[in-house]
């Protein structure tokens, strides 16, 4: 939590004040040195210096009229944990501040990163369940909370995800993402992303120490939690945004800035014009002949116009934004991030941000969203390799967007199936496209049961190629349950069950309508399989039929073969796949896992037979 510096220790008439001090705390032995971020009044310091012999400032610098000072602070070898009095002496007086210094924890369980094994279960906090009423309506937020306004927050806090935590073990999921928890300013605020102290979590959803309590819980119970981080931008009621720390802590300043849409129109690239945009358009920001210009608002627009950009092209930013994740991830011992609008921030930046944290957490896994449904772009953005700019984003991998946008297609709009064989094919421009992360549906889409197209058994379907498919699946909270929701917001709806007074609690069985029930089953079902069997978790993926209706592959791993057939036609299809010249050629017996379709082996052929809009998997023997 962003603490303020206790009693002042000024003398006479001194001006000199410190309100705020970023980080709050720090810890020995974690990294040689700190850069402090002062807010106050009067800071404009002729020196600095710390009550134990071990701590040296080394340089400082005062800026915005003194309002900000910035202290390196170099932490000698030999310091033990306690708590640094630093005395700041100014033209206007001295003033004081501590700095908490902690020993590190243990880190036996922490910082595991994600692997193919792993499960993501997304979840708005506001919106999952309401673990402590207290915290609906925070003093310093009146009339935020309203359940019957879509865009108020609904009281769902960080304390109701954790008397949960029992339903997703059940479910089957293993990783926990949580949109941002960071301090917010509107009203509206409560998806997270218009953060006004990064320091802070906001006060709706509980405390640091519930945040902490929560990670401990899910580790517990084996689970991993994902934390939500946006260097790209804060909200427009961050109190930087009057009065930033450095002029050009921004791109722009409220008054001048640009927008975040690209100038360049789809028929640059030879795209048809006139339709709706689906997408944001990366295709510049992977062109080596792109200028400057072409790129410009896309990584130094004001999101959407509104929200501000931090220029992470400064030194200063780049530090402060590495130092305020090292400390969320010291502080709660979470397991990775997911990096919200990966391309709007610069390369050079991200390069920076990995090699800092992997330096003290070699195995966090990041996750950036590259919202494009063309994987030469969404590609272009994953680390492990030196791109034509020469950087290494060091970036872990990237959310399948591709793969979503095809799987909607093929769904809800009849596409041809054969899109996701196209999809796959393009596995070779990723360094680890095992680790991909699959999805269908999350905060910012339509939910998928109210999606034009869409059915019960659409759904199911969606849900057994997301699980089937390579790569690490997300799911979208209340998913599970066939929840409905048109666009933002109506796609963020209260999880029934989550609120004393609900008229169903779909957390248990006999809280659900029989769909739910259904539904959930087949979630449940499907995760146990895919748990059980390490083929469908990292299992190389073989073609081994595709058209405009069906899809038929394999996993195979050291251990095991298995097959997934998939039909998207409304009435039965029969196949006969030859098997010459596949994994599969020796195989001598099927047996079916999962689902209806009838199969067998004769004569060096898979003969199936897969029931209208059907998912079946079968153990190869």
């Amino acid at each position: 939590m962003a603490w303020c510096a206790g009693p002042q220790h000024n003398s006479g008439a001194s001006t000199v004040k410190v309100t705020k001090v970023e980080p709050p705390d720090w810890w020995v032995g974690f990294t040689p040195e700190v850069m402090l971020l002062l807010s106050g009044q009067d800071l404009e310091a002729t020196q600095v210096s710390c009550n134990l012999p071990t701590l040296r400032v080394s340089r400082t610098q005062a800026t915005a009229g003194g309002n900000y000072l910035f202290v390196w602070l170099e932490i000698g070898a030999g310091t033990r944990p306690g708590t640094a009095v630093c005395r700041i002496t100014a033209p206007k007086g001295a003033a004081a501040f501590e700095l908490p210094l902690a020993g590190r924890a243990q880190t036996l369980g922490k910082f595991q990163g994600l692997s193919r094994e792993d499960v993501i279960y997304l979840i708005m906090p506001d919106r999952f369940a309401n673990g402590d009423p207290t915290n609906d309506e925070p003093a310093e937020a009146p009339e935020s909370h309203d359940r019957a306004k879509p865009r108020a927050y609904h009281g769902g806090d960080l304390r109701g995800i954790q008397d949960h935590l029992a339903y997703l073990k059940e479910l089957g999921v293993t990783t926990l993402w949580l949109t941002p928890i960071v301090k917010n300013g509107a009203a509206q605020d409560y998806h997270g992303y218009g953060a006004v102290d990064l320091y802070a979590v906001d006060p709706h959803f509980g405390s640091l120490k519930d945040y902490q309590n929560l990670v401990v819980a899910a580790h517990k119970e084996k689970m991993k939690i994902l934390f939500d981080a946006v260097p790209n931008h804060v909200g427009p009621l961050n109190p930087w945004v009057a009065n930033p720390p450095l002029p050009d802590w921004f791109h722009g300043t409220k008054q001048h800035h640009l927008d975040s849409f690209s100038p360049l129109k789809g028929t640059f690239y030879g795209k048809p014009g006139g339709q709706a945009v689906m997408n944001d358009p990366f295709e510049s920001l992977i062109d080596p002949h792109a200028t400057a210009w072409m790129k410009q608002n896309l990584t130094e627009g004001w999101f959407f116009g509104v929200l501000p950009d931090m220029n992470t092209e400064n030194p200063l930013v780049q530090e402060y934004l590495l130092q305020n994740s090292l400390w969320w991830a010291e502080s709660s011992g979470l397991d990775g991030y997911r990096v919200d609008t990966f391309p709007y921030v610069g390369r050079k930046f991200w390069a920076y941000w990995h090699a800092g944290l992997r330096r003290i957490y070699p195995n966090l896994t990041t996750i950036g969203e590259v919202f494009h449904p063309d994987p030469s772009v969404t590609s272009f953005f994953v680390g492990g390799v030196r791109r034509y700019d020469g950087i290494n984003s060091g970036l872990s991998t990237v959310f399948d967007f591709p793969m979503f946008f095809t799987l909607r297609d093929v769904l809800l709009r009849n596409a041809p199936v054969g899109r996701i064989a196209d999809v796959l094919r393009h596995d070779a421009l990723y360094p680890r496209p095992d680790l991909l992360v699959a999805f269908f549906a999350n905060h910012d889409v339509p939910r998928f049961a109210s999606a034009e197209g869409s059915s019960a058994a659409k759904l199911k379907l969606a849900f057994g190629l997301t699980l089937t498919l390579r790569g690490i699946p997300e799911l979208y909270y209340g998913d599970e349950i066939g929840m409905p929701g048109g666009g933002d917001p109506d796609n963020r709806r209260d999880f029934p069950g989550g609120w004393t007074g609900d008229a169903n609690d779909a957390f248990t069985p006999s809280g659900r309508t029989r769909e739910q029930q259904e539904i959930f089953s087949h979630v449940q079902e499907l995760l146990r399989v895919r748990r059980e069997h390490v083929a469908l978790r990292g299992g190389q993926l073989w073609h081994l039929a595709s058209d405009g209706s069906a899809y038929v592959f394999l996993r195979e791993s050291e251990e095991e073969r298995v097959v997934v057939s998939f039909n998207n036609a409304d009435q039965t299809r029969e196949l006969r796949i030859p098997l010459n010249g596949t994994p599969m050629q020796s195989a001598a017996a099927l047996s079916l896992l999962f689902g209806g379709a009838k199969a067998e082996l004769a004569e060096r052929e898979l003969r199936i037979s897969m029931p209208a809009q059907s998912l079946s998997i079968f153990s190869v023997n």
